[in-house]
């Protein structure tokens, strides 16, 4: 085919003036078409966006058409035009090599590198690992700076907050309308009300926030950002809560402090998995997920007057649909949910001796992996010490990919992938259980299923409920 695309990308105006322009980088890259005889089929190009990721819409759409066979050839000017993230670019080899598609670098020292090579793959590479090195520096000196400016009271925040605006001071200074919704939020919340039901009420009563509708997201923003009580706050998003930096800021509060500590125990209680504050006690209370729409389920009662009385009829409904209706998921009894689980276990119990088999196979497989891991760190280690050539370096690194592609196909083939093996403890537990389950008081079976399960992901089916996955403690 010989139909080639062209890349290009600058992320600064220092490149521009050291000669890596979009311009100068399209007319090298041209000038090596011509002289290789390719036909150009598109230039991608991203214009003032870093290098650092693949969310580049020009490689996105490059990548695209890559798939779709449209060319068969990639020029660039140079590796870190393409990528600093050594797993993006450890992906896109991998996908050029398997849609066999060429890469040339047309400046990489005095020589161009062609990745058909040997000696092409080994330089592309070393080269990532070293582009990596010198993101992961960057970004580890950009955070000592915020950090260091965190614990002297600076406040991190590209917009305020719902109920805050910004004078031409760039100070924090209240937005009464909006601060009257925070205050409702937090009463709600305060009083035992749970996100889900403080989100319905706010939308039932026109109390629309910025942005649209409440959520049970937008809620737990609210209730645990320190901002409220009159302090400054910074949070990597990979460190811990109890990591966060907090500082007295110089702004009003919207909140006391009282309140917001109040808050902050509620919510280590609910993430505890200590009961709910609810007049019924839901035993699968935020362990229930949604097959068709990703969504947890709500526990939901209505009451029925009888001749013996009113009745309670305790169930379950996807969240997307009691609040947005945009899942047609519907309501399923807590009594028809704790058939489908005990049958569930209990069937669990039938064929525990061939899911024990398929545990070993995933053990198994897991070895396989850590070997390859080591073979290839020891391969690099001889790379580095002269007693492998880059060379021999790229086609054992060649082989080895073809080795574990073959073991993943064969692992995919006879699903040797993580599957949730109920243990032969858990199976004879919800066999004693079973008979005697209904005379449990509600808070009592709560605390069982908490105990016992993390997430069951459910889907009605034409022929009725099922249960798609079931993961335990």
């Amino acid at each position: 085919m010989n139909r080639a695309a062209i890349y290009i990308r600058v992320s600064t105006d220092r490149q521009a003036e050291e000669g890596f322009s979009l311009e100068a980088q399209h007319d090298i890259l041209m000038d090596l078409i011509e002289r290789k005889g390719l036909q150009l089929f598109k230039v991608y190009s991203d214009p003032g966006v870093s290098g650092g990721s693949f969310k580049r819409p020009g490689i996105q759409m490059m990548i695209k058409d890559m798939k779709d066979g449209k060319f068969d050839t990639i020029l660039i000017h140079k590796l870190d035009r393409l990528s600093r993230n050594l797993g993006d670019l450890y992906g896109f080899m991998a996908m050029i090599n398997k849609l066999e598609v060429r890469l040339i670098i047309a400046a990489q020292g005095s020589e161009e590198i062609d990745t058909r090579s040997p000696m092409g793959k080994a330089f592309l590479l070393f080269s990532g690992i070293w582009a990596e090195i010198y993101l992961d520096n960057l970004r580890e000196e950009t955070l000592k700076g915020l950090v260091k400016k965190a614990n002297k009271g600076g406040r991190h925040m590209s917009r305020p907050p719902l109920g805050y605006t910004y004078d031409p001071e760039h100070n924090l200074v209240i937005v009464e309308d909006e601060a009257k919704l925070v205050r409702e939020v937090y009463e709600l919340y305060l009083s035992g009300m749970g996100r889900n039901k403080i989100a319905q009420h706010m939308n039932s009563h026109s109390r629309l926030k910025e942005g649209g509708k409440w959520d049970a997201k937008a809620v737990l923003t609210i209730v645990s950002n320190p901002t409220y009580a009159g302090f400054n706050h910074f949070k990597p998003a990979d460190w811990d809560q109890d990591k966060r930096i907090l500082t007295q800021g110089d702004h009003e509060a919207i909140i006391g402090v009282d309140d917001f500590e109040k808050a902050k125990k509620m919510q280590s209680r609910r993430k505890s998995g200590e009961m709910s504050n609810n007049s019924y006690e839901y035993a699968y209370s935020g362990i229930l997920r949604c097959n068709k729409c990703g969504s947890n389920f709500n526990g939901n009662s209505t009451k029925q007057k009888l001749k013996t009385g009113m009745t309670i009829y305790k169930g379950y409904r996807c969240h997307n649909n009691y609040l947005y209706k945009t899942c047609d998921t519907p309501f399923i009894s807590e009594t028809v949910l704790n058939k489908l689980v005990f049958e569930r276990i209990l069937l669990s119990g039938q064929t525990v001796q061939e899911r024990k088999q398929k545990r070993k196979e995933q053990v198994d497989m897991q070895k396989e992996v850590e070997i390859s891991n080591r073979r290839r760190k020891n391969w690099m280690m001889a790379l580095g010490d002269g007693k492998l050539s880059p060379g021999d370096y790229a086609m054992l690194i060649e082989d080895e990919e073809k080795r574990m592609n073959d073991i993943y196909a064969k692992a995919k083939e006879e699903d040797v992938y993580e599957m949730e093996i109920p243990t032969e403890d858990l199976i004879q537990m919800m066999i004693n259980l079973r008979d005697h389950w209904t005379l449990l008081d509600a808070g009592t079976q709560k605390e069982i299923i908490q105990s016992m399960f993390r997430k069951i992901t459910l889907e009605k089916k034409e022929n009725g409920w099922q249960i798609v996955d079931l993961l335990t403690v």
